[in-house]
């Protein structure tokens, strides 16, 4: 369980899409508008750079890829609950980065 101090951003945005949609709290909503495509953008960069000669290398986060996958995938649920397609297309391509991040990491040894 020490794994939940690395995901808690991702956690507490999904407890925030939660009250965006379900509950339909306004301030949940604008922290959702703000921050899905700020994430996007990161994802985005992070793919496109990720076979950069770059001395800074990614660290493992010791974060099950499982726990990210059900994530992203509560998000675009829940947005798609909502009807708010926006949304839900970015964060489909935000799981679709980073699965596909993941494909490309390979296995670690």
């Amino acid at each position: 369980m020490d794994w939940i101090k690395n995901a808690w951003l991702d956690i507490a945005v999904t407890g925030v899409m939660v009250l965006a949609t379900l509950v339909h709290m306004e301030w949940a909503w604008w922290v959702i508008a703000v921050y899905t495509p700020f994430m996007l953008l990161l994802k985005v960069v992070a793919f496109t750079n990720r076979h950069s000669r770059s001395k800074i290398k990614p660290t493992e986060s010791g974060v099950p890829k499982a726990v990210y996958h059900t994530l992203y995938g509560a998000n675009v649920l829940l947005a798609a609950y909502d009807r708010w397609w926006w949304v839900v297309g970015c964060w489909a391509a935000i799981w679709i980065l980073s699965a596909a991040s993941d494909k490309a990491s390979g296995p670690k040894s």
